[in-house]
């Protein structure tokens, strides 16, 4: 019945087969552009089984990540959902925000998040304060980041970069792109 509405539409109605094609045309172009952009990874499943919403990474950040050479990117933008266990300033400027990640992103520890990090994932905030750390200041110089903090114990969504920080030999999410309580 679907498919003999539709050739009816698409034989009696010029106008609306101009205006599907076109639609069409649109879905096209954006997911292309999404994907030569190098747009958000499929969103995983929450421990709900909802989809997360689409997100998608802020590449101008990595011009204000200090000491980017140190991060191995793994995938250049990705969602995980978690609660805030702890969260302190650094002297880079940045604000380490540590996740113990809803079940379906515990595949995203290596061994230096279990053994170093309580099993937690690190994500970073970048930029959020003044940098103290002299080869920071340069990174950070005309940029102030804009990533609200929750408190410890709110249930988040962040979206960035996925990276192995090879200094301290775990898996973080820096820079976050994006940060909101759930």
């Amino acid at each position: 019945m679907v498919v003999q509405a539709v050739a009816h539409l698409f034989t009696h109605h010029r106008v609306t087969r101009a205006l599907l094609l076109v639609f069409a045309a649109l879905a096209l172009v954006s997911g292309i552009a999404v994907w030569a952009c190098g747009g958000a990874a499929p969103a995983s499943p929450t421990s709900s089984g909802d989809r997360l919403p689409a997100q998608t990474c802020d590449a101008s950040l990595w011009s204000h990540v200090y000491d980017a050479a140190r991060l191995q990117v793994r995938q250049p933008c990705i969602t995980v959902t978690g609660t805030v266990t702890d969260f302190h300033t650094n002297d880079d400027g940045d604000i380490d925000i540590r996740l113990d990640v809803d079940r379906p992103y515990a595949n995203l520890l290596n061994d230096g998040n279990i053994s170093n990090l309580n099993g937690h994932l690190q994500t970073e905030a970048i930029c959020q304060t003044p940098p103290s750390a002299a080869e920071a200041i340069q990174a950070c110089r005309g940029f102030a980041g804009a990533v609200a903090v929750p408190a410890v114990g709110a249930h988040v969504q962040v979206t960035g970069s996925y990276v192995l920080d090879t200094h301290h030999g775990w898996m973080e999410i820096h820079p976050i792109s994006a940060l909101s309580v759930r």
